[in-house]
């Protein structure tokens, strides 16, 4: 994959230490702790298909506060496509790469790959990822992580601590929009409409280089100043296959040290939605299984950290 140049910044010797809350709010490493999940499942979602939000007011003007800018007609076209393809996908199925590169003091890498399974639903989507393989240091070991959204639970599954961890996301009936752009326990760049996108990027289309996905398009994102993306990333780079009109590649590169998380999605298949059955995580009887119900004051999609 292209290596792109980053600007020098000062780390004042040394990285700082990232505090746990920290890491959540930027994506988190898949390995480090539990709470980090929580931000990987609607990446590898959110990517691929995007969530309905409720109807509202379109945002395609410019906030008063920023002139308004001219957009690549092959960009809006892009956009416009990934947009009414996320609409119509009932369900989908394919592989997951997911890779955290740390590029300080040298650059590494460690990989994650499995499986995910996505339907849409009423109220709420419902998706599953299952990660089968680690692969770190130049060894690939097997890997039990399952990690579900039904529609109301978010549920984590660990066959090596053997443990399960179940987290209310919303309450029975109601919905929620949790990958919106600024807002929600996700916020992330994608599934949007093209307006919302371009309020919080300036998307250009680069030219095709070694390394890219063959017959794809690669939005360049950089967040605008004044968008809620702006702190925590540099940049987002998004593939777009021109037959599926879906992503099949996502990096993101971190704001404070230049880290980067890549996700590939291969083998896209999205003519059925999966089987409802396809979002129940068994629960063995010797794991260990954590119920965390949301609270009378606590807001839908509010999420706890654990293992502080």
């Amino acid at each position: 994959m292209r290596q792109w140049k980053r600007q020098s910044r000062d780390r004042k010797g040394a990285l700082r230490d990232v505090k746990s809350v920290e890491i959540v709010q930027y994506l988190g490493i898949l390995c480090v702790r539990t709470t980090m999940i929580l931000r990987l499942l609607p990446v590898l979602v959110v990517t691929l298909f995007g969530v309905p939000a409720p109807a509202q007011t379109p945002t395609s003007a410019p906030s008063a506060d920023r002139p308004a800018e001219s957009v690549d007609p092959k960009v809006a076209t892009t956009l416009d496509r990934l947009e009414a393809k996320g609409r119509d996908i009932k369900g989908v199925k394919c592989r997951v790469i997911y890779r955290y590169v740390t590029v300080e003091p040298i650059e590494s890498a460690q990989e994650k790959q499995g499986e995910l399974w996505f339907a849409r639903g009423e109220p709420n989507a419902r998706f599953c990822v299952h990660f089968q393989k680690l692969i770190a240091d130049g060894v690939e070991k097997d890997t039990g992580e399952y990690f579900a959204f039904d529609g109301q639970w978010l549920t984590e599954r660990n066959d090596r601590s053997k443990t399960i961890v179940r987290r209310e996301m919303v309450r029975p009936g109601e919905h929620i929009d949790p990958f919106e752009i600024g807002k929600g326990p996700f916020p992330l760049p994608f599934g949007q409409k093209r307006a919302e996108i371009l309020k919080n990027f300036r998307v250009t289309l680069e030219k095709f280089t070694l390394g890219d996905p063959l017959q794809s398009n690669h939005l360049h994102c950089v967040p605008l100043p004044d968008s809620a993306l702006a702190g925590r990333f540099s940049r987002v780079e998004m593939y777009v296959d021109k037959k599926l009109e879906l992503p099949i590649r996502i990096v993101t590169e971190r704001l404070s040290d230049g880290n980067r998380i890549e996700v590939d999605f291969k083998n896209i298949d999205t003519n059925e939605a999966p089987a409802g059955s396809r979002f129940v995580i068994e629960q063995p009887k010797d794991f260990e299984v954590t119920v965390e119900p949301l609270k009378a004051d606590q807001k839908t999609g509010d999420v706890t950290e654990s293992g502080k």
